[in-house]
């Protein structure tokens, strides 16, 4: 059985992990558009990173997951492709583990059950959250991500994590 591959994040390349090892590299062209003007050339990222795409199965699913803990608003286009391709990669031979420092990133790979890396970008204990909207007017609490304001008192709603 081969080595797991590691899917990675644009702060991966800058910590420099695909130019230290001899490991299976793998990244989506959203990355790479967010990481061109690191100073390693792109050439260098092309013979060491495998830049492909995740399946729109896969994207669906990571969407769905995300509505679900509260992380839909926290993920960014380049965030759902990369956690698409982790999953898609996660049931290949080897495996796939995923390097992010990411929270929310990192928070919706857990719940899809998609390894995450120990190759350490930050340090902290991980723990599973589930996000909710609270009002600190009236205590209320809300799930859908789309709302900023109270629909009872009007008070501005702020993000609060519940773990699990």
């Amino acid at each position: 059985m081969s080595e797991p591959a590691l899917v990675l994040d644009s702060t991966a390349f800058y910590a420099g992990i695909p130019y230290q090892g001899n490991g299976r590299y793998f990244t989506t062209y959203l990355v790479l558009e967010e990481i061109k003007h690191h100073s390693v050339g792109s050439s260098l990222i092309h013979t060491r990173v495998q830049v492909t795409e995740p399946s729109a199965e896969a994207i669906e699913r990571v969407r769905s997951t995300a509505k679900q803990t509260g992380d839909a608003g926290a993920l960014s286009q380049t965030d759902l492709s990369l956690l698409a391709l982790a999953l898609d990669l996660s049931k290949g031979e080897g495996g796939a583990s995923l390097v992010s420092d990411d929270f929310a990133v990192r928070n919706v790979a857990e719940v899809l059950s998609i390894p995450l890396s120990k190759t350490a970008l930050k340090g902290g204990e991980w723990k599973n959250v589930t996000w909710r909207l609270h009002c600190k007017g009236c205590g209320k609490q809300y799930t859908n991500p789309k709302l900023t304001q109270c629909p009872v008192c009007g008070t501005q709603l702020v993000r609060k994590g519940l773990t699990s």
